[in-house]
């Protein structure tokens, strides 16, 4: 069988074969209910599997991806139960699945007929399977030090039960490699499958000191049937012990995972203590949100649980990064769990904000220590390098240009917030490689390092990329490791280096800003192609350099205010490519699916040039992810006609995950530590409508903050109040206060104390024991007038199609303001204003506009086909008295 199931009329008669096949043998040996001496040596009394603080719950959905991961090995299965088995980088099995037989019913039912429940933890899964004679909670556990998985089945039967435990044996090694010579058998003494292969150099077990027979097969060879094994349940037994499930295995000796098999069974309790303590750890020592969205706090705490999930220890390869997990099927591709460094790169961003540096440090030197001699970073390594020949035959190792400035981007940026010289010095030799290889993909002196010599960027398949000279997407993230290569290098006493780095940068920059500029379109072009002319799509890409503030400001606003529409911001995410784009396909890898990693990117660049209307909803949207699909998860695409992930989507994907974490912390919070120079700036832009926020162990080197913001409104104007408290060495903030649109007479106070913004426009407070407020500061923010509007919410459902708000643009005016929207022909939408009460509304475009009372405007767009803009014109006036005016608007072009 495979991960995709079968009939149910046949998985119906298979069973059937195997009680019949085993039942003959079960009774000879042994009456129902009695326990063999041997049975007794391997026990698991029962324990309390906790609750947890973040634990997530729902009905099983069939078809729905269930992973439960660790650093050594992974479960990737459906909520129903199937599953394959992994222990790196070998596939033991896949088809793993329960089934069950009970005196009370004739035939055997599968066990995916009975799954009703998941619960998700993220120390332990469990899968609840429910029938009227009795209940199976199969708790699934993936332990950190030793290579294997344990299933613990807590049994709840009046009446004897037979669970039957079934997979299909694989043994081979994670893609592209493989194993010849495979075969299984039954070892009746253990009572386990025993894989290996010719030379016995890579084993597995799989098994349970509970099971009492398996149906018989060829030893030498692993045939097409799956392996099943028989567990008689003594219900007086069942209610004082799990029955614990096994699988072991590795490139080690055979003896060996025997006593890793015999291990994950005796210190299931201890296994268990250790996963759970880790997880609490790692949700108590990092950054936590208290918001007036529950939903958006928990999905923060699933957020760090999964980026420590991207670590794997590979037994050849050390510990590193991979990028997501998925089902393999029939082949040995788990999704992409094996290791990235671009897609690590870029994750170490949300793990710096959030305080996980340990593993950061790990991943950057794994990145380095597989270094190409010229300096070239690796874009990715297969789990069974060491068993091939990765870095010479196979040509996916180097092939990406962009995972080397990635790479020195997230070195800048991993010791910006730490201040860890000691790694820094570590990793400078390779760093200086790096930067040399950079260098030579550089080669017509506009300071860019060009696609054509470097490798692959943006985009992998389709036409978007013919003829590519230079993309924007490796262009904005070389300028961002040009302006950290200098500061790094005079850190570092390499002045010459410096200097290097300080001449290519302003070039670079005006390559970036000028070259892909389209003047007549009012945005940035996707790239420079082979002949000098530019591809003019509207694509995602640019909001990567914007993320970084590469732009220049007038031209940046430009950009991302057609980023902001529809046909690029879409309910559920960023597509890749704008919809109206010829060569846009919503289900195409790089012309149209939507990406929550580049999602990330555009609600980033949106906060960083202070547009929050039009990022929260993207950062929001990847929020909503966390509990739409797999539990916790973020997939890797969806389609760009539907709020639907694609079927050959990787269902776990890292980078999705921290494009959660990433805009939050550094956009909505507008959080950057400094650690080598003892600061950090605070930027927040919250949404208008929450009314307070609180941010703990934001960290900058040793000084851990906890960010506490309240804000209020009045008819006249309001105050924002922002209190900083600190544990450690001093810090200085670079506080940039977050005014309304407009408003004037604004003030500043500092620990009582009036004081006036630098000319950046940001308050110095420095904040620690030896500073006037002490550990503690309060900044103080109140100004007259002034209009802020509160970002669109969109509720979204799957499979449902994007039909939500867009605020494109807000900007003030002589006597108002000017917001420009967009919509669904034939829509509604309300739009809440905080600030100055503003009179009757005068409209462009195809909509009418009506004064709802209480600062809530309405805008109706009018019938049609597609989306509509139209900008509105909010003019300053007496306090709305409630009553509906509204102005009819004339036509504007619809797209």
């Amino acid at each position: 069988m495979t991960l995709d199931g079968i009939p149910r009329m046949i998985s119906l008669l298979h069973l059937l074969v195997v009680v019949a096949t085993i039942a003959p043998r079960m009774a000879s040996a042994q009456a129902p209910g009695e326990v063999p001496p041997d049975r007794a040596t391997l026990s698991v009394p029962r324990f309390e599997i906790e609750a947890s603080a973040i634990e997530l719950a729902g009905p099983v959905r069939p078809g729905e991806y269930l992973g439960v991961t660790g650093p050594r090995s992974a479960w990737l299965g459906l909520e129903t139960g199937e599953a394959e088995l992994w222990v790196h980088p070998l596939k033991v099995g896949s088809g793993f699945r329960l089934g069950f037989s009970t005196p009370s019913y004739g035939s055997p039912i599968p066990g995916e007929q009975l799954a009703r429940s998941v619960q998700v933890r993220p120390e332990i899964t469990t899968i609840t399977y429910s029938h009227a004679a009795f209940q199976v909670r199969q708790h699934i556990l993936a332990p950190a030090d030793i290579p294997g998985l344990l299933l613990l089945l807590e049994v709840d039967s009046p009446e004897p039960l037979e669970i039957i435990a079934e997979f299909e044996p694989v043994l081979n090694y994670m893609w592209p490699a493989s194993i010849g010579g495979q075969y299984a058998y039954w070892d009746a003494g253990r009572r386990v499958f025993v894989l290996s292969e010719s030379l016995q150099a890579q084993n597995a077990v799989v098994g349970s000191p509970w099971a009492a027979n398996s149906v018989e097969h060829p030893a030498h060879q692993l045939g097409e049937a799956p392996r099943t094994m028989v567990i008689p349940v003594d219900p007086e037994r069942a209610r004082r012990e799990f029955i614990p499930i096994a699988v072991a295995g590795g490139t080690t000796p055979r003896e060996e995972v025997f006593e890793s098999y015999e291990r994950l069974i005796s210190e299931a309790r201890s296994l268990y203590d250790a996963k759970r303590a880790w997880a609490d750890s790692v949700l108590a020592s990092t950054v936590s949100i208290e918001s007036p969205d529950p939903q958006l706090d928990l999905a923060l705490e699933w957020a760090k649980i999964n980026l420590e999930e991207q670590r794997v220890c590979n037994p050849d390869l050390g510990c590193g990064f991979v990028a997501g997990w998925g089902l393999s099927g029939n082949g040995a591709r788990p999704g992409f769990g094996w290791f990235f460094g671009g897609d690590a790169a870029m994750n170490t961003f949300a793990m710096d904000a959030l305080g996980q540096w340990a593993l950061v440090a790990e991943e950057l030197a794994f990145l380095a220590r597989y270094q190409r001699e010229d300096g070239k970073i690796t874009h990715e390594i297969s789990q069974a390098a060491a068993r091939i020949d990765w870095f010479g035959t196979y040509p996916y190792a180097y092939y990406h240009a962009d995972t080397t400035p990635y790479w020195m981007t997230a070195v800048y940026e991993y010791w910006r917030a730490s201040g860890d010289d000691e790694l820094l010095r570590q990793l400078w030799p390779a760093y200086r490689r790096a930067w040399e290889w950079c260098l030579t993909a550089e080669t017509d002196g506009d300071g860019i390092i060009e696609n054509t010599v470097g490798g692959l960027a943006a985009v992998e398949v389709g036409g978007l990329g013919a003829a590519l000279h230079q993309d924007i997407y490796l262009a904005g993230v070389w300028v961002a490791a040009l302006e950290g290569t200098r500061v790094l290098a005079e850190h570092m006493g390499e002045a010459e280096l410096a200097a290097q780095a300080g001449e290519i940068a302003p070039v670079a920059r005006a390559t970036l800003d000028d070259a892909y500029w389209l003047e007549e379109a009012g945005h940035h072009a996707f790239g420079i192609l082979s002949d000098g002319r530019t591809n003019d799509n509207l694509t995602v890409w640019p909001a990567t350099a914007a993320a970084f503030g590469l732009f220049d400001e007038a031209r940046a606003q430009s950009t991302l205010t057609h980023l902001a529409g529809d046909r690029v911001s879409s309910d559920w995410g960023a597509h890749m490519l704008s919809t109206e784009s010829d060569l846009y396909d919503p289900l195409q890898y790089n012309m149209g699916t939507v990406w929550p990693f580049v999602t990330g990117y555009v609600a980033w660049g949106q906060y960083r040039y202070r547009r929050p209307w039009a990022g929260f909803h993207l950062m929001d949207a990847v929020k909503q992810m966390t509990f739409d699909w797999s539990l916790g998860r973020h997939p890797e695409l969806l389609s760009g006609s539907f709020y639907q992930p694609l079927d050959q989507t990787v269902p776990h994907q890292f980078f999705a995950t921290s494009m959660l974490a990433t805009p939050l912390l550094r956009g909505v919070l507008g959080w950057e530590p400094d650690a080598p120079l003892g600061r950090a700036r605070l930027a927040p832009q919250l949404p208008p409508d929450w009314p307070e926020v609180t941010v703990k162990r934001l960290r900058a080197g040793a000084t851990a903050t906890d960010v506490e913001i309240r804000q209020t409104w009045t008819a006249t104007g309001g105050e924002r109040r922002t209190t900083l408290t600190t544990t450690g060495p001093p810090l200085t903030f670079d506080f940039v206060p977050d005014v309304p649109v407009g408003a004037q007479e604004v003030s500043m106070w500092v620990n009582g104390v009036e004081t006036e913004p630098s000319s950046d426009g940001s308050l110095a407070v420095p904040v620690g024991a030896e500073t006037p407020g002490g550990d503690r500061a309060q900044i103080v923010v109140s100004w007259e007038g002034g209009l802020a509007v509160a970002p669109p919410r969109v509720d979204l459902q799957p499979g449902g199609r994007s039909a939500g708000l867009r605020i494109l643009d807000f900007a003030s005016e002589a006597d108002g303001w000017t917001l420009s929207v967009e919509g669904t022909a034939g829509r509604t939408y309300d739009i809440q204003l905080f600030g100055t009460p503003v009179g009757p509304a005068v409209t462009s475009g195809t909509a009418l506009v009506s004064d709802r009372g209480n600062g809530v405007i309405r805008v109706e767009f009018a019938d049609g086909e597609g989306r509509s803009a139209a900008t509105v014109r909010l003019d300053s006036g007496p306090p709305s008295s409630g009553v509906d005016r509204t102005d009819t608007v004339r036509p504007h072009t619809r797209y």
